[in-house]
């Protein structure tokens, strides 16, 4: 505009075409993102940590020209998938493979569509619609045994053990004592031992395991290789893995109350519970401190921790219904302390050892549960 102004007038028409150069640069994306609705779907409600999960996009474009230079964008996994022209007043079906590497409810953020075409001065962009959300859940690795009490914290179910009961096959035999059913007494060996000689039968019992997780941030390194996901990772191994050997697995971490139950329901429950959690401001001194006067715990009680977490209790050494599993603070990325994991029932030192430790690592592991 100076340049027509000073040198020629010839030059207004330069001035102009760039005007309008701009004017559609930013006018032209503006208005197909008014024109244009998306939809996004995942192909199911669940998946785990690496795993490839399907997600479709529909987009409907009710414009009058062609939609040109679409991208859809995931701000939570930074991906953008390129969309391909859309005719006017048509529908479309984009599909892409999208592997999330950590826990959570996606998507984090919101999904949008946008286009910064012709002239890729201005992208404008929209929300797009999430028909549903999408839980990931905590990598899991296979267990060990199930840990059984000492006491007699276990309830009736169809899971046979090698464990003395009421029900089930015949484990052995010994001298009646009074308060025997007369139906087991096996008639045989009564009349050879010339003294009255009963059966043994299985326990068709199930173990009550509580899971106690502490997500205290204070004890906790962040990130996908960090203490807090790797504990979060060995507490829903531990909850699948009992649970599918016929246990009753409870949950407490943070506010989070879970009483111990068993069934495929219930895993669901817990790992959907533990892929939504975050750091809780709440110590774990405040959390045992709390499961002592709650009516109904029972079982043994796994108490999953740091070892920064584990120094700040008191007498941590286990009891006979109490197993520590420690993840050493050094060994995840966070502070040295002067814990060694020698009071632990399972200490991991890295998370390279965390699948052959909770395989192998346990007592009952080694000599049988």
């Amino acid at each position: 505009m100076l340049a027509g102004l000073v040198v020629h007038p010839r030059v207004f028409a330069l001035a102009g075409g760039l005007l309008a150069v701009a004017t559609v640069g930013v006018c032209w994306p503006w208005l197909t993102c008014r024109g244009v609705r998306a939809s996004v779907e995942y192909d199911r409600p669940r998946t785990v940590e690496g795993s490839e999960v399907g997600v479709s996009a529909t987009i409907t474009n009710h414009l009058p020209w062609s939609g040109l230079g679409l991208t859809i964008r995931d701000g939570s996994a930074n991906q953008m998938v390129r969309l391909p022209r859309i005719a006017r007043r048509a529908k479309n079906l984009c599909r892409w493979i999208f592997v999330p590497q950590l826990r959570g409810e996606y998507p984090v953020e919101q999904f949008t569509v946008g286009t910064s075409f012709p002239f890729g001065l201005r992208e404008s962009k929209r929300a797009a619609a999430v028909t549903a959300k999408l839980i990931v859940w905590p990598r899991t690795f296979p267990v060990g045994p199930v840990p059984m009490s000492e006491g007699a914290d276990v309830v009736e179910g169809n899971v046979r053990r090698n464990k003395v009961g009421s029900t089930g096959d015949v484990l052995g035999v010994r001298p009646y004592r009074r308060g025997d059913s007369p139906r087991r007494i096996h008639w045989a060996q009564s009349a050879r031992h010339d003294r009255l000689i009963v059966c043994e039968l299985q326990s068709n019992s199930r173990p009550v395991v509580q899971l106690v997780l502490d997500v205290d941030a204070c004890v906790h390194t962040s990130g996908s290789d960090g203490s807090l996901e790797w504990s979060i990772r060995v507490t829903a191994s531990l909850a699948k893995g009992w649970l599918e050997a016929g246990a009753q697995v409870g949950l407490t971490c943070g506010e989070v109350r879970i009483a111990p139950q068993s069934g495929s329901a219930h895993l669901t429950k817990l790992l959907d519970v533990l892929a939504r959690i975050g750091t809780h401001a709440k110590s774990l001194p405040t959390i045992l401190a709390e499961s002592k006067t709650q009516s109904g715990m029972s079982g043994v009680r796994v108490i999953v921790t740091t070892s920064l977490g584990a120094n700040g209790v008191a007498g941590r050494a286990s009891g006979a219904d109490t197993r520590w599993v420690i993840l050493d603070s050094a060994g995840f990325g966070g502070a040295k302390d002067a814990s060694t994991g020698s009071a632990a029932w399972l200490h991991l030192a890295s998370a390279e050892s965390v699948p052959h430790r909770l395989r192998h690592g346990t007592a009952e592991a080694s000599h049988g549960s």
